[in-house]
């Protein structure tokens, strides 16, 4: 009885020392020979048959194991992390982005964590990364690799709390304002500078490719800057389905049960093509200029279609 605990004792501790180096990513051929040593010896033939109890043994415990160039690469993990779909983006979007770091040893200890997380993947994780299409997260790594200098420098302006007169391109337009650093936003494919304009009282997006030149000023931004909110109604079947933004609350409901949506730091412009969007479903209260450049851009479009 104590020969046969100790055999199992013995073969418990292979069984662990196998799947440490399959998790840590080291399992050569030659190394996971040497844990079983003592039961091949010297005849090459055995090898396999040895081999194969042991994998056979983590295959029943869920874990499926696949050799590749004389090493072995563990396929899935016993106990799954429940990725979201944007988790798995997210993941996605890191691993397209190893291409720039500096140097091989970074960009192998980075994969290695990235795998290390896809082996924890549920059948919908998996299923769901490999409908993503790569080429979006190849075009977004080029484009930071191509204005990586611009959004250190906006990270370094945000972090320095002065103000900035920042000029800019948006369609045929160019445009210079003096305005407070927030933050450097990374959204759909792109990196803006998140700025607040004291003119306007409003916050603005500006994407750090279309920056043409930044003069950085002696003055400290201040705590106070207050942009201005957009309060606007929603009504018909937005009232139930609408979800609010992180940088949204609701104001409750009006006497008709439309549902009054207070809007605060997002950019003008960006909000008010998302409400178009709404059409007769979405009406502006105030402020006044907000309401008025939704009329203005309503009477427009009319205008093009009659045309």
């Amino acid at each position: 009885m104590t020969r046969l605990s100790e055999k199992y004792n013995d073969s418990c501790i292979k069984i662990f020392s196998l799947l440490k180096l399959l998790i840590e990513d080291k399992a050569e051929y030659s190394e996971v020979i040497k844990i079983f040593s003592d039961e091949t010896g010297n005849n090459h033939a055995t090898i396999p048959v040895v081999l194969n109890k042991y994998l056979n043994t983590l295959k029943v415990f869920g874990m499926n194991v696949k050799k590749e160039k004389n090493k072995y690469y563990l396929s899935n993990f016993p106990f799954i992390v429940e990725f979201s779909s944007e988790d798995v983006k997210i993941v996605q979007l890191l691993k397209a982005s190893v291409d720039l770091l500096p140097n091989r040893k970074s960009k192998d200890a980075f994969l290695s964590f990235i795998k290390s997380l896809e082996i924890r993947y549920s059948d919908f994780a998996k299923t769901y990364a490999d409908s993503l299409d790569s080429s979006f997260y190849k075009s977004f790594t080029n484009y930071f690799s191509k204005n990586q200098d611009k959004i250190i420098e906006c990270e370094k302006y945000c972090s320095d709390k002065k103000k900035l007169e920042v000029t800019y391109s948006t369609n045929l337009e160019v445009n210079t304002i003096i305005c407070s650093p927030k933050e450097v936003k990374y959204q759909d494919g792109k990196v803006c500078l998140i700025v607040f304009n004291q003119l306007s009282m409003q916050i603005i997006e500006i994407p750090v490719d279309a920056i043409k030149t930044v003069r950085q000023l002696p003055t400290v931004t201040t705590s106070k800057e207050v942009s201005t909110s957009v309060v606007y109604l929603l009504k018909g079947p937005l009232v139930k389905s609408y979800k609010l933004r992180e940088w949204e609350y609701s104001n409750g409901y009006d006497s008709q049960g439309n549902l009054i949506v207070v809007n605060k730091n997002e950019d003008f412009e960006i909000l008010l093509s998302r409400l178009m969007r709404y059409a007769q479903y979405c009406e502006v209260l105030t402020p006044l200029s907000m309401r008025s450049k939704m009329f203005d851009t309503i009477n427009k479009m009319l205008e093009n279609y009659q045309a």
